[in-house]
């Protein structure tokens, strides 16, 4: 069921990335009614679980409502400000996008026929009638500057307006063209990962198995525990490549290590020393085994102690996507 599941969210996420491009190569290329535009933005939030989106997108559509706090919008408050919706001295305009749509049209051909109007005016025979010609002229003059005023400013909103929705869903395909390569990166780490441990430490699969279906559970108790299977993890990748003993490794500062069971940490050092790699990939690798078994270490210390909400289901996945990335940077130099 999991697997489906997961299937079905990728899913979801390819369909938006092809929805995101469609849209955007509309959006640069032809000239459709704004609602097209707006569906299509609104099943992209939809299909990406983007509730701010949703929110935002359906006021666009339909209107923004008197007294309206814009917060409400969350994330997509900034698509609002790109676009002009609301200004900083917070007030806005309320009227939808097909709305101001609309009104763009009703003004161009009111301008339109006021043009025509004027150009068609018949020539005045006295004095009489050029004084009211002239007082018609003004007004309609006035009328017209009017319409143009309107139509000017509804112009310039309306462009803002759509532009935000162009810069939502470039901010959508990029987003996805991101997480596609950096999925695509781990899978790869993750693949060296399991074949590294098939064939070095075969019982270590079982730790695997225990941190995913920790981190399914997602509470403090259950991401401790996946931590501290991440520990063990390492320590049996620590016997593989360099197995206990109780003579201290110096290291190549001269410095003594101790490389007993428990110096899983050390025992990885040593064997990435051992590996004779450059110096600057070997600091960058040390540099992350200390770093993660510090992490580690401090979640054990108080997972002993019976203290288990010390990390997040955020820190928790990061924690163990960076134990992989180690595993799959021992796995290469191995």
């Amino acid at each position: 069921m999991d697997k489906l599941n997961n299937n079905s969210a990728l899913s979801h996420v390819r369909e938006a990335g092809l929805l995101a491009d469609s849209l955007l190569r509309e959006m640069e290329t032809e000239e459709l009614a704004i609602d097209r535009y707006l569906m299509k933005a609104m099943r992209l939030a939809r299909l990406l679980k983007d509730i701010d989106a949703q929110k935002w997108l359906k006021y666009e559509m339909s209107g923004f409502p008197e007294k309206f706090v814009f917060s409400e919008l969350g994330t997509c408050l900034k698509y609002a400000e790109l676009g002009g919706r609301v200004t900083a001295d917070g007030k806005y305009w309320p009227s939808s996008l097909p709305e101001i749509e609309a009104y763009i049209f009703t003004n161009k051909n009111s301008l339109s026929n006021s043009e025509s109007t004027m150009k068609e005016f018949p020539a005045v025979k006295n004095f009489v009638e050029a004084n009211a010609t002239k007082d018609v002229l003004n007004h309609q003059a006035i009328a017209i500057a009017n319409v143009k005023n309107a139509y000017v400013k509804n112009v310039k909103l309306f462009s803002s307006l759509k532009s935000a929705i162009h810069s939502y869903a470039t901010d959508c395909f990029i987003a996805i063209e991101l997480g596609d390569f950096a999925q695509g990166i781990f899978e790869e780490a993750r693949e060296e990962v399991e074949k590294f441990i098939r064939a070095k430490s075969p019982e270590s699969a079982e730790k695997l198995l225990a941190i995913t279906s920790r981190l399914k559970e997602g509470n403090g108790e259950s991401c401790s525990a996946a931590l501290t299977s991440c520990r063990r993890l390492l320590m049996d990748i620590a016997d593989a490549v360099f197995p206990a003993q109780d003579e201290e490794w110096l290291d190549n500062k001269g410095n003594g290590r101790k490389v007993q069971k428990d110096q899983y940490k050390n025992r990885i050092i040593a064997f990435v020393e051992k590996s004779k790699m450059s110096s600057s990939s070997e600091s960058i690798i040390i540099s992350d085994v200390e770093h993660l078994a510090a992490r580690l270490d401090a979640v054990y210390e108080k997972s002993c102690k019976g203290v288990h909400d010390v990390v997040n289901i955020s820190e928790t996945r990061l924690t163990v996507i960076s134990t992989y990335l180690l595993i799959a940077e021992v796995a290469r130099v191995s």
